[in-house]
């Protein structure tokens, strides 16, 4: 009878806990600063339901029914999607340590969780930590001669893809998606590591019937691992910034929380391994030997007496990077520079499949650059010279954005859309809608390179590599890659589409499936 009582007495404090929450948010919810349109939300969720549909994120939904100016919940946080580019311009505007700088508050409880938070350069709110990151990734990977150095390694990737798919002959159904991931993973490796990552050898592997690789399974399994860590790595910041905790920690999506977890700590041992060992690399070269130029081997030895970089310190930035910092920037380098490169090459592929009026042209451009035949090897300079190449490239970002919404929150009150908001209000940027918006893109959606030809300008209107103090500082690598990638794809191969390329939108727009076959052209 007393336990009765006492589940009794429990259920009653329960119920009036959750009706002083429901009362409370609802009253929160009727009493916001500048109600705008947008879908009704429920307690605890918010809008989770209407813009998540089948593990894909689509605040597009929301921008089809309310207009380009609107709002959605994600449980109690109000986010204020803008539609339009006319309606980004202050926030993209790029302000030294301006109100518009971070993403996310100081108090975000997921971002924390996953140790994202203050960390390297995508969530730190640390602006002069985030300025030394900042200006040693632009030291570093904006560097021609980085650049021409990643040319080289972009090649030997692609002749070693090669190798493998000619051993299966013309025939053979390829999944792109997951042979240009591993090339990319490959290339990435070696320009920050000087090592390889044996990710193509190790997919080689498992698909053939023929002789195998003779690298050690060890070897071959971790490259697996890698590269399913860094993809959880990417979809953990979007998961963890976005989902409440009472949502990630359901009955049913507990499990797939811990999951990201675990191999976002996977990924940061075996990082911290990458780490440890190259610094005894750098102790074990004399003095007097010259150092690898390898992105890590920069990290590691900045404002040391064996910096290998031009001198970047100053009063505020003149010490060594810790073990920490290093592994939270090259984390980052490791998901960007695989996740955007190899999704954006598998939209491109599609569409210029689709659409061979495009395709043919871009070839021309390249033959006639680079010369016919496919095996001759290219520079820097020749691939600047691929202007139609990069029209192409901006054109399918602009159809398909990589990362599809941008998050900005003001650390001062401002106006936006003529309201006055305050500090710390969320603002979500829908690239998607940005860049196919009919106020200023003429049939939008319609994929056609010559836009950016006939009107140059147009390019200041995409966002492929983000905009203000936080563009891209990789964007000039991953152009070069991307350019290179296609030379080398159609100077020699025949692209056959197998079936509509599937994919989904978490953090970043992704490729699940495109099925090729590929035969060599036959002028070659």
């Amino acid at each position: 009878m007393e336990t009765t009582k006492f589940s009794y007495e429990i259920l009653k404090i329960f119920l009036v806990a959750l009706i002083v929450y429901i009362s409370y948010y609802y009253y929160k919810y009727f009493t916001r600063e500048n109600p705008l349109s947008g879908p009704f939300p429920l307690p605890f969720i918010g809008n989770i339901h209407q813009v998540f549909k089948n593990s894909t994120f689509e605040p597009k939904i929301i921008q089809a029914k309310y207009g380009d100016l609107c709002e959605f919940y994600v449980g109690s946080q109000r986010f204020i999607l803008l539609n339009n580019d006319d309606l980004i311009q202050k926030i993209m505007k790029p302000t030294i340590n301006g109100p518009f700088h971070n993403r996310v508050n100081d108090d975000n409880e997921g971002l924390k969780e996953i140790g994202l938070l203050n960390t390297g350069l995508v969530f730190n709110n640390d602006y002069d930590n985030w300025q030394y990151h900042r200006k040693f990734f632009s030291k570093v990977i904006m560097s021609p001669p980085f650049i021409k150095q990643s040319v080289i390694a972009v090649q030997n990737s692609f002749l070693e893809m090669e190798k493998y798919w000619e051993k299966f002959g013309e025939n053979t159904v390829f999944e792109f998606n997951h042979w240009i991931t591993r090339y990319f993973f490959d290339t990435i490796f070696i320009t920050t590591t000087s090592k390889p990552a044996y990710a193509l050898a190790n997919y080689y592997n498992k698909l053939t019937p023929n002789e195998k690789s003779t690298l050690p399974e060890s070897i071959l399994k971790e490259s697996s691992t890698f590269i399913e860590s860094v993809d959880a790595f990417v979809y953990s910041m979007l998961y963890f910034f976005i989902v409440p905790r009472i949502v990630r920690n359901l009955p049913g999506i507990k499990r797939y929380t811990q999951y990201i977890k675990d191999r976002v700590s996977w990924l940061r041992n075996n990082v911290d391994n990458i780490i440890k060992s190259k610094r005894e690399e750098i102790s074990k070269t004399p003095i007097d030997q010259k150092l690898k130029s390898d992105m890590l081997t920069m990290f590691l030895t900045v404002n040391t007496e064996r910096d290998i970089t031009e001198r970047i310190a100053d009063d505020l930035h003149d010490k060594p990077m810790s073990d920490k910092v290093v592994q939270e920037n090259f984390m980052e380098v490791l998901s960007a520079g695989i996740d955007t490169s190899s999704n954006s090459m598998c939209f491109l592929v599609d569409f210029l499949e689709n659409n061979p009026k495009a395709k043919q042209r871009m070839i021309e451009e390249i033959e006639r650059i680079l010369g016919k035949d496919p095996n001759s090897s290219f520079t820097l300079e020749d691939l600047s010279k691929l202007e139609y190449v990069e029209a192409t490239i901006k054109e399918a970002s602009r159809l398909r954005a990589i990362a599809p919404t941008l998050f900005k929150k003001n650390s001062v009150p401002e106006v936006i859309g003529g309201y006055k908001w305050s500090k710390d209000t969320y603002f979500m940027m829908s690239i998607d809608k940005i860049q196919n918006h009919e106020s200023y893109w003429k049939d939008p959606e319609t994929f056609n390179p010559d836009r950016f030809m006939d009107n140059p300008e147009s390019k200041n209107k995409v966002y492929m590599f983000g905009g203000g103090l936080r563009k891209c500082p990789g964007r000039n690598l991953a152009m070069m890659e991307l350019k290179a990638t296609l030379a080398m794809l159609y100077r020699k191969y025949d692209v056959e589409l197998l079936g509509p390329l599937k994919g989904h939108v978490g953090a970043s727009r992704k490729c699940d499936e495109l099925k090729v076959k590929l035969r060599k052209r036959k002028n070659f």
